[in-house]
């Protein structure tokens, strides 16, 4: 545990968050995860509905074709079968699919539709899972890819736990904050390019990509629950997919809002704490209006900067004029 020094300490680090960040890429990594097994199962339902036969891979061939100077790889395969309850010998063929881990002469459970036995689907024993599960599907792609939001979680709790480490030894020292930058011209270069920038438009965007999110979700489970047709699979773990995505924007929402509020909370309290403040009449409405300025000032800033949302004389000085209608010989 922390004392009180070390406490503000890390109060000013920038890690006190890490752990709220790192939760988020943790969540998105069991998201992805979460729905790719869900794909399995569902994948898995669908098949065990049609009926299915024992096939035999009599064919497999690897092939490699040009586009500019990519190279692309293919695998064909053939798979003899026969329905059951019939004599004719049917042959399922493709060449445009996953099969590097299937070879000549391996036994595979193809399914089928009763109606449409030539129509087939052939299926591999899934390792997550132990459900047959369609060998054409490459479901560890998405696997590969939820190591990435793994990986960054990982890093924002490393990150937390080595700054609470470093403060705890005495070895943590902050950064000089003295407003100034080494180059003025680039910060102002900076600054020109943010100018647009604001929370209310942060939060409008952020509302209008969750309806987005939500409707794209709701019409893609709509579409799974009513079609009648074989290949819609996909549709619910996207409309899933789309549904818990969304949910990130209230969050971040509630999460950015309560940091502004907080921050505006605090600023107004050292503002009429500060001697220096008492030149003005109504000391609340000026600090409302110090606020806006430097919110205001802030919105533009780089995440990297050296200004800070916390009251200081130096904005008192720099916006000094903005409160000149607040002072008791105005």
């Amino acid at each position: 545990m922390l004392n009180k020094e070390q406490k503000e300490l890390f109060e000013k680090s920038g890690a006190k968050n890490d752990w709220v960040v790192g939760l988020v890429f943790m969540f998105i990594f069991l998201a992805i995860v979460g729905i790719n097994i869900l794909c399995r199962y569902n994948d898995n339902r669908k098949l065990e509905k049609m009926d299915h036969a024992r096939g035999v891979v009599t064919s497999r061939q690897t092939s490699e074709s040009w586009i500019g100077n990519r190279r692309l790889i293919s695998d064909s395969i053939t798979v003899e079968y026969t329905p059951e309850g019939s004599d004719t010998t049917c042959y399922f063929r493709d060449s445009d699919g996953p099969y590097e881990f299937i070879h000549e002469g391996d036994t595979l459970v193809v399914y089928y539709e009763k109606r449409h036995p030539d129509e087939a689907v052939i299926s591999k024993t899934d390792w997550l899972t132990g459900k047959n599960v369609k060998a054409e599907v490459n479901y560890e792609a998405a696997l590969i890819v939820s190591v990435f939001p793994f990986g960054i979680g990982l890093f924002f709790f490393a990150e937390e736990l080595a700054v609470r480490k470093n403060i705890r030894k005495g070895k943590f020292k902050l950064k000089k904050s003295d407003g100034l930058y080494p180059d003025e011209n680039l910060h102002e270069l900076a600054r020109m390019s943010n100018y647009k920038r604001s929370w209310t438009g942060a939060w409008v965007g952020m509302s209008l990509l969750y309806v987005l999110f939500m409707i794209i979700g709701i019409a893609a489970i709509s579409a799974y629950l009513t079609s009648t047709e074989s290949g819609n699979e996909a549709a619910l773990p996207v409309g899933i997919f789309f549904i818990i995505m969304a949910q990130g924007a209230p969050f971040t929402i509630f999460f950015t809002a309560s940091f502004v509020l907080g921050k505006k909370r605090n600023f107004i309290k050292d503002f009429m704490a500060d001697d220096a403040t008492r030149i003005y009449i109504d000391r609340q409405k000026a600090a409302n209006v110090l606020w806006k300025h430097v919110k205001h000032f802030m919105e533009a800033e780089t995440i990297g900067s050296r200004y800070k949302y916390d009251y200081s004389r130096l904005w008192l000085e720099k916006y000094e004029d903005k409160l000149e209608k607040f002072k008791e010989d105005a």
